[in-house]
């Protein structure tokens, strides 16, 4: 099975090496870089050896439904530790997943184009531990602190979505999950998704957002809801994950499929072995959720990455998980899929040199890359904590990245040869009318310090960003008021939250700082 060789739109591409920066037109005729590192060759070797483990190793499938729409579609299923899935059928499930996906604001307004032609960048408002911005203490993260985020992440212009991890210090994990969701869909109107816990929880989640909606055919027509499962890395369908996808499948909501294979533990130590194996994990996920709804819409995702071997961790920092993100994100657009990007992390404690260093080059390779719809934002030292101040920071490195790679207009207009003529040699252009038409599109920071320092200033008086960071995190924190929901839609969410903590024997309050 051979794909078209290049993610363009409108060019041919010209790449023929690996690991080349070249020129593109966009939409509006501007020239923008765009990022490639695998050749047609490479990409279609990795797309045959993943159908070769498939094939020959295949996976293992830990759900009875699943098993049982194998079985039906004619795959050979005696063997559920070792399910081996020809090709054709993922021939099939690729020529029947959409190549698009469009979400909407929790009002029901398109926002978000999932089309291989944008780059968006969704923030996470809960985690095990928050970095406070007012103690620069690390502390538990509460449910108030998911609200606090969500408000922050609403404001914010670079920060498109929002993803809750469904942590809540004091809750079980099976509430939590659910508890982080409520806050979000009540905090924010900007499409919001979930780590799910099982089944249970999707179904709690689902029901939510389509009262929000107006009801299950409404959030289908309009999802601003969106779930996400993970694979185990290797080659294994958990029961939880598949469940859930299938229920995505059958009612129609985005779901993103994605598994972390680590480099050396999980996966080969080579990079190559690692994206064959999770582009095999991502394969035989979808030719399941295809077989329950032919149409259903998927999201690729997957985080490849190394083992830390002195410690053994994930690092989020590391740049070869960049370096593999990007190389999927080339695969899944030659699937023409939508890419699950990963940006916006650190494995720093603090805000500082390495947190600024390791967001400044995963949104830069996240944009040449072309991912779709990145996530991430806001964690820090292995994703134990979140910072909202990491979140600001994003932003604005968003932003300045937005400028550097937006491209240049060559034109007559822009050209401007005739003012030029006009003010000649050795004149000034700053009283031009021409000046001040255009001025204004130069791009402005708020928390990077351009101030002058005098002959008789201090050193000391210099304005440092991580105080202007921390003083714009805060002022949005305390003043940004959301749009709010409809009050009979919020009693009703209430009401619904309330059974969950009965159902648990469990008084309806949040745990307290």
């Amino acid at each position: 099975m051979v794909f078209n060789s290049c993610r363009m739109s409108e060019l041919t591409c010209p790449q023929t090496q690996p690991g080349g920066i070249t020129m593109e037109a966009n939409k509006s005729g501007k020239s923008k870089p765009a990022f490639h590192i695998l050749t047609p060759e490479n990409l279609n070797k990795l797309h045959e050896s993943s159908l070769q483990i498939l094939a020959k190793t295949g996976v293992t499938v830990d759900c009875k439904e699943a098993i049982k729409l194998l079985d039906n579609a004619g795959i050979d299923v005696s063997d559920p530790k070792h399910v081996k899935i020809p090709m054709p059928y993922v021939e099939k499930a690729l020529e029947t997943v959409p190549d698009s996906i469009t979400l909407y604001t929790r009002e029901g307004d398109p926002c978000l184009y999932l089309d291989l032609e944008h780059t968006y960048f969704g923030a996470i408002p809960d985690c095990p531990d928050i970095l406070d911005p007012y103690s620069h203490n690390r502390r538990p993260c509460y449910v108030d602190d998911t609200a606090a985020l969500a408000r922050l992440i609403d404001y914010l212009p670079n920060i498109d979505w929002i993803f809750t991890a469904g942590w809540g210090h004091g809750l079980p994990g099976d509430l939590s999950d659910k508890v982080s969701l409520v806050q979000a869909v009540l905090n924010t109107s900007k499409p919001a998704g979930s780590c799910v816990n099982d089944l249970p929880s999707l179904e709690a989640m689902i029901e939510i957002c389509a009262v929000i909606a107006g009801g299950i055919q409404a959030l289908k027509e309009k999802p601003f809801f969106y779930c996400t499962v993970e694979p185990v890395t290797p080659l294994v369908q958990g029961k939880d994950a598949v469940e859930k996808s299938l229920l995505c499948a059958e009612l129609g909501i985005p779901n993103v499929i994605y598994s972390m294979p680590m480099a050396g533990a999980t996966s080969p130590a080579t990079f190559a072995g690692t994206l064959a194996v999770c582009n095999a994990e991502f394969l035989s996920h979808l030719v399941m959720v295809q077989l329950k709804n032919p149409g259903a819409p998927v999201i690729y995702g997957s985080m490849p990455n190394v083992m830390d071997m002195k410690t053994s961790i994930y690092p989020y920092g590391a740049p070869e998980l960049n370096l593999l993100v990007a190389c999927l994100t080339e695969l899944a657009h030659h699937y023409k899929l939508p890419m699950w990007g990963t940006a916006g992390c650190t494995d720093a404690k603090v805000i500082g040199a390495q947190a600024g260093m390791e967001l400044m080059y995963e949104c830069l390779i996240s944009m040449l890359s072309g991912a779709d719809f990145v996530h991430d934002t806001g964690l820090m030292d292995h994703a134990t904590m979140i910072s909202p101040e990491l979140i600001v920071l994003m932003d604005e490195t968003i932003a300045a990245t937005k400028i550097l790679l937006g491209g240049i207009e060559v034109s007559d207009k822009t050209l401007a040869l005739d003012l030029v003529d006009k003010v000649g040699p050795g004149g000034s252009f700053i009283a031009e009318d021409h000046t001040l038409e255009h001025f204004r599109s130069f791009w402005v920071p708020s928390i990077a310090d351009r101030t002058r320092l005098t002959p008789d200033m201090v050193p000391e008086s210099a304005r440092h960003s991580e105080d202007l960071l921390n003083k714009k995190t805060i002022h949005i924190m305390e003043t940004h008021k959301p749009k709010s929901l409809p009050e009979d839609t919020v009693q009703e969410i209430r009401r619904i939250e309330e059974s969950w903590f009965k159902g648990m024997n469990l008084p309806y309050e949040y745990p307290k700082k």
